[in-house]
């Protein structure tokens, strides 16, 4: 069976349109059975919408990732 659209599925790409630090995509990853060598259970993946600028924390507890986004929005503004 063969279909020919007569129209695109989708709209138009449109390109990201943001300043580098204006949008963060976050990821919070855990809890693995098996610790790291160095006791972490955990990571937070921090991804810049603009330059795709990647941050990787490994955490030992979940709670620490509060702390760890407040750090990157403050090295963000520095």
């Amino acid at each position: 069976m063969e279909v020919k659209l007569s129209r695109s599925p989708y709209g138009p790409a449109s390109g990201r349109e943001t300043e580098p630090g204006e949008i963060t995509h976050t990821d919070l990853w855990g809890k693995y059975n098996i610790a790291s060598i160095h006791g972490n259970r955990y990571y937070l993946l921090l991804v810049d919408d603009a330059t795709w600028y990647v941050t990787v924390h490994f955490l030992k507890q979940k709670s620490q990732a509060v702390q760890k986004v407040i750090e990157y929005v403050a090295h963000l503004k520095a």
